[in-house]
């Protein structure tokens, strides 16, 4: 998306929930407790994306600002409304076409396992699994690169041992 598409007008803003709403529905997801949470998630985003449009300054990719809004207000919103025994089931929240071969069973064990997670570990785990580069996700994360690096191998390792539980 070009960043003079950011000016804030109606169609910039649908054309960037266009372009990055998928970023915006897996972060939600991640960090919602049930489809109420997911859906009030997501609307706080696009209100933080909405009022952020006209200060977006170009010193980051879009993808990367918009992944740091929803992160941002996914965190915020779990601050104020944690619910410990919440838990979202991933029929209720995504279309994932049945493949034959289990990957509903598995993308369900991957997000049981990164649930487990805190809070900035699945930040992480997130940027990483969406293919973000280590320098992105340094950015979004407010760390070094190196130690995204060093994070994320620990966090892959903390992963396979909840896998082996």
């Amino acid at each position: 998306m070009d960043i003079s598409l950011l000016e804030k007008t109606d169609d910039n803003f649908l054309q960037l929930l266009r372009e990055h709403g998928c970023t915006v529905n897996r972060v939600c997801y991640m960090y919602a407790g049930c489809v109420e949470d997911y859906e009030d998630m997501r609307q706080e985003t696009y209100v933080n994306l909405w009022r952020g449009m006209d200060r977006f300054r170009g010193e980051s990719d879009v993808r990367t600002w918009v992944y740091r809004v929803a992160l941002n207000s996914c965190v915020s919103f779990f601050r104020r409304n944690r619910r410990a025994d919440a838990h979202t089931p991933l029929s209720a929240l995504t279309d994932v076409a049945d493949d034959g071969c289990n990957r509903n069973e598995l993308i369900s064990e991957m997000h049981r396992l990164i649930n487990r997670l805190d809070h900035v570990e699945k930040a992480m785990i997130l940027l990483w699994l969406d293919g973000y580069p280590y320098d992105a996700i340094a950015d979004v994360m407010a760390m070094p690169r190196n130690t995204v690096a060093s994070r994320l191998k620990r966090i892959k390792e903390k992963l396979v041992r909840y896998s082996e539980e």
